[in-house]
């Protein structure tokens, strides 16, 4: 963002040419034209993309993820290799990126979260002896 406000400052204050301007700051022409154009730098709002195959295999991935639970223990991990050549062989066209991306998802969601106690001075004192 500072990059625009400097941008904006040598063209229109300092009256340096688009050209001499993309060159010391190492952009293309057509972005410090972009730059002028705008009155203030705004974001674009972009929407998720479609996600067809990760709604095919979502159901699939929680069924197998809850029988493996009993039968898996502690230092046995339901890994997405495992998951992946699963789905494989049942006939689902996936990537096993798909479903790293889902158990990452999966493990966010139930990892425990802790709000830290956040007290105002003097509300709340404490004595060691």
């Amino acid at each position: 963002m500072d990059q625009v406000h400097v941008i904006r400052h040598k063209v229109l204050v300092e009256g340096l040419g688009i050209r001499r301007v993309a060159r010391e700051m190492g952009v293309s022409r057509n972005t410090v034209r972009k730059y002028l154009s705008l009155s203030e730098p705004r974001r674009k709002p972009t929407g998720s993309r479609a996600r067809p195959v990760h709604e095919n295999v979502a159901p699939r991935l929680a069924e197998l993820l809850e029988d493996w639970r009993h039968r898996t223990t502690a230092k046995q991990r339901i890994t997405a290799a495992r998951l992946h050549r699963e789905l494989r062989s049942e006939g689902f066209e996936t990537g096993l990126t798909v479903v790293q991306d889902y158990l990452r998802e999966q493990r966010r969601l139930s990892s425990e979260t802790f709000v830290p106690l956040v007290y105002q001075p003097g509300e709340c004192a404490q004595v060691d002896f």
